[in-house]
């Protein structure tokens, strides 16, 4: 199991038989990944207090749009759109206001009208024009630099696979840290390329070190070190508790988090414990911080609840129009004490909080807005409505056509939306509008679902075909085939597998599961067979290799070095696991690893004792010689 916390990817990775897993991000992870961000941003942002907007002028609305280019282009456009709703919310009904006024009082041979408040248009769109120019410029530095990463780590990965299928050297081992040296330095990548190179990167990095060669001294040296590396960041985890400040405290353990995952592989049996202890270390910390920030999200959920009941009244109190002038007065009245009190309420969770405001000041506007139009004309507005409705119809009828299911699935139903806003039209004509959009809509959906069908019935074979190629694999596992056949059978397989195409999505996941197990089987019990056949082959081999060339005991001599120096080496990796299984002593869950480091210790005996036998073999092969029956026996070394 790899040791680094995918803090920004949460998606599961499938990595063949010849790489590490990349641990999935569990639910604890992704909830100290949220509480994180939230701490960061309250620490790093000021408050944006949407509501105290309604309260300003036009002209000040103008001048807060101003002060957005201070912040972040991100920041500023998400507050230019919020600010630029407020203004014309205010602009358009002063315009209009305006407008009447001097009509009313127009004297003949006066000139048009013109709003004293229109250059405070071409303001905010100076303003707005700078924010879109600067999140531009900032997306198309960060892409630019996203793409240089993602060259130069691939040019890495590059030089580690041809370092990886050389022979080892000291260069190459120096070459090697050279590389894990630049990747770690590489930081921005394109998020979707994130998961792909740091598995390619990892799966060459440890095949490389679980090589055996003239350097696995070296290579074992390395990983004690990277493991006493590991050990000591731990460390530094645990100190972070000590720390006061709470965005500090994050900052460094996601640091931590960043140079543990460039270390570098440690001893294959210290993997796992070192990578629970440092996250145990990661966990103590968001839950010692954790506690204070749900104290206070708890008392803003429960100020999002008022509020929400707020806007539920207000809801309800703009669900039933006033008949007379007396009726609009008092509700009038009644919303101004309903924004009394929404002002008394304090913060809100910041991800709810534009929402809310925006859903109880839409209502707000609502009402106002009927409210003016009441004092109108009734009848002239509900010809207006009726002018929006037949657009609407119009294009609807333009889109049913369309075969871009998708794009204008959308927008159709933002149609719908748009039909929703509008208000009443004169009843004459009420059912006959709404006969002739609805007609609209339904001939596309209905051409939508009848085209789709054919899909769904090319989703089913393929999932029959699917199953049918499990089945072939179960059979496969179930039979005594040889191992050659068995594996060119599945090859053939799976390029079938990988040609079916798509299933159902509800199936989805139950069939790939179901695939995986299959396969497996098949690959765990004919890999048994190569082993067997292997084991039984050993003193052929050796035979064979005496007698291929006159300097056949030589080969042997040489095969019975390097046996013993692999002896030597899995000898000292049992001293190692012994000397790690007391830094782990103290853990909570020592129980666990001490067993799992004797499991390992019993492995690696296990490896011993059929080495031995492969050098008694070779032994064998040497005294069917006559020249070598006197030389000796040598020494084994011993664990």
């Amino acid at each position: 199991m790899n040791e680094e916390l995918e803090v920004s990817n949460t998606e599961a990775t499938a990595v063949n038989t010849e790489s590490k897993t990349t641990p999935s991000v569990n639910e604890t992870d992704l909830k100290n990944e949220e509480l994180h961000k939230a701490i960061v941003a309250e620490e790093t942002e000021e408050q944006f207090n949407a509501a105290a907007l309604e309260e300003k002028s036009l002209e000040e609305l103008a001048a807060e749009t101003k002060a957005l280019l201070m912040l972040t282009p991100k920041t500023a456009s998400e507050r230019m759109k919020i600010i630029r709703k407020v203004f014309y919310d205010k602009y358009n009904p002063a315009k209009e206001d305006a407008k009447e006024k001097y009509n009313a009082e127009k004297v003949e041979d006066a000139p048009d009208f013109e709003f004293e408040k229109t250059p405070l248009i071409e303001e905010l769109k100076a303003v707005e024009e700078e924010i879109k120019k600067a999140r531009a410029e900032e997306k198309k530095r960060i892409d630019e630099e996203k793409k240089k990463n993602l060259a130069a780590k691939e040019a890495l990965i590059t030089k580690l696979e041809a370092i990886v299928a050389e022979d080892e050297t000291l260069e190459t081992i120096a070459a090697v840290k050279e590389i894990q040296r630049e990747w770690k330095s590489i930081r921005v990548l394109p998020k979707e390329s994130v998961n792909d190179l740091w598995d390619r990167y990892n799966t060459l990095l440890n095949r490389f070190y679980d090589n055996h060669g003239i350097n696995i001294e070296l290579k074992e040296l390395d990983r004690q070190k990277n493991l006493e590396a590991k050990i000591e960041l731990t460390k530094k985890v645990e100190a972070i508790k000590d720390e006061k400040s709470i965005k500090r405290s994050f900052i460094l353990l996601n640091k931590y988090h960043e140079e543990f995952k460039n270390i570098g592989p440690v001893p294959q049996e210290s993997r796992e414990p070192i990578w629970q202890a440092f996250k145990s270390a990661s966990d103590a910390v968001y839950e010692q911080k954790r506690k204070i920030y749900d104290e206070l999200e708890t008392a803003k959920e429960g100020n999002l609840q008022k509020k929400i009941i707020l806007s539920e009244k207000a809801d309800l109190l703009n669900a039933v129009k006033p008949k007379d002038v007396k009726g609009w007065n008092e509700k009038t009245k009644a919303f101004e004490e309903l924004f009394a009190e929404w002002k008394k309420i304090g913060p809100v969770p910041k991800s709810n909080k534009d929402a809310v405001w925006i859903q109880f000041n839409g209502v707000l506007n609502d009402f106002y807005t009927e409210r003016k139009a009441f004092f109108k004309n009734l009848n002239s507005t509900r010809n207006e409505n009726l002018k929006l409705k037949e657009a609407l119809c119009e294009k609807a009828e333009a889109l049913k056509d369309s075969k871009d299911w998708a794009a204008t699935g959308k927008a159709i139903i933002a149609l719908q939306a748009d039909w929703k806003k509008v208000g009443p039209v004169p009843e004459k004509v009420n059912q006959a509008i709404w006969k002739r959009f609805r007609s609209a809509c339904d001939f596309f959906f209905e051409a939508k679902n009848e085209a789709f069908s054919g899909k769904r019935e090319e989703e089913k074979a393929n999932l029959e075909k699917k199953e049918a190629l499990i089945k072939q694999l179960q059979e496969l596992t179930s039979q005594n085939a040889d191992h050659k056949q068995a594996f060119t059978d599945l090859k053939k397989i799976n390029a079938e597998w990988r040609n079916a195409g798509f299933v159902p999505y509800k199936d989805a996941k139950r069939i790939s599961k179901a695939y995986d197990d299959a396969n497996n089987a098949v690959y765990t019990k004919y890999s048994g067979q190569i082993e067997a056949a292997k084991e039984a082959n050993l003193s052929e081999y050796y035979q064979q290799l005496k007698t291929s060339s006159p300097n056949g005991v030589s080969q042997l001599e040489k095969e019975e070095r390097n046996i013993k120096r692999r002896i030597t080496t899995l000898n000292e990796e049992i001293a190692s696991i012994e000397r790690n299984m007391s830094f782990f002593n103290k853990s909570k869950t020592a129980d666990k690893m001490l067993k799992d480091f004797n499991v390992k210790i019993e492995r690696v005996n296990k490896q011993i004792s059929k080495l031995k036998k492969e050098l008694s073999v070779i032994k064998n092969a040497k005294k069917s010689d006559p020249l070598e029956e006197d030389n000796g026996t040598d020494e084994v070394p011993s664990n």
